[in-house]
């Protein structure tokens, strides 16, 4: 039986946040996100639309959910002829894992990033497998209303899932946030990939995010490089730009 999975866009962009900063991508956006943060700036992709626009197609469209030939075939059309790397974005790409090992595979040898939360330590692993790196974006339980959600993290990393995969992680950061909260992210970080890179991103206020102030800033990126980690402050570029 043919893997399908939903998909809420497919298009060419320019990567506006972490390490692949302006690296032209395609993006690949799948459906579904149980995580909920409440900045998310793609929550209309936690629903799962009826179909998929054709990047260039004059209104065509795909009906959901697609098979991995059609996710290909799109791809193709965001970026024909090129051989662009591609984001699987979401929504939480976890989500659908056995889709996400499917479509890794198809691509190849496009290079491939997976945005994720990284909270399935086994469907983490799978799909770090198969990509050339993995952008986790730590979540804080003050922005998303999940108490539990740095031991979630704490389990799947656990794994290993991150050990022999190019790593790097995002954390969202708003004028909510806890200090016991962030010294528990920092300690995960570095426990996980020392020495990792953390492109730490004030938050684009929505969905009732406060602004972060400059002077915690500056308080919480010490935090982290007090841990040995690289940081990085990046707001989200794409915005600044314009573009999806």
């Amino acid at each position: 039986m043919a893997v399908t999975g939903n998909v809420a866009e497919v298009f060419r962009s320019w990567q506006g946040e972490g390490r692949l900063l302006g690296q032209r991508m395609v993006f690949v956006r799948l459906a579904g996100c149980r995580v909920d943060c409440r900045y998310c700036d793609t929550a209309w992709a936690f629903e799962v639309p009826d179909s998929v626009a054709v990047p260039e197609g004059k209104g065509e469209r795909r009906p959901n959910p697609l098979d991995i030939a059609t996710v290909i075939e799109l791809v193709e059309a965001a970026d024909p002829g090129g051989s662009a790397p591609v984001s699987l974005t979401g929504g939480e790409p976890l989500e659908q894992i056995e889709f996400v090992v499917a479509l890794c595979d198809a691509l190849a040898p496009r290079e491939v990033m997976l945005e994720t939360a990284g909270l399935d330590g086994e469907a983490l692993a799978r799909a770090a497998a198969r990509v050339r790196w993995v952008a986790c974006d730590i979540k804080l339980p003050s922005s998303t209303g999940q108490a539990d959600v740095l031991d979630r993290h704490d389990r799947a990393f656990a794994t290993g899932a991150l050990a022999s995969v190019e790593t790097f992680f995002k954390i969202v950061v708003d004028g909510d946030v806890e200090p016991s909260e962030w010294e528990r992210a920092a300690d995960l970080a570095a426990a996980t990939r020392p020495g990792a890179t953390v492109y730490l991103q004030p938050v684009t206020p929505l969905g009732g995010s406060p602004a972060l102030p400059r002077e915690r800033l500056d308080a919480l990126a010490d935090r982290l490089l007090s841990r040995g980690l690289a940081v990085r402050v990046v707001p989200q570029v794409h915005k600044l730009l314009g573009v999806r």
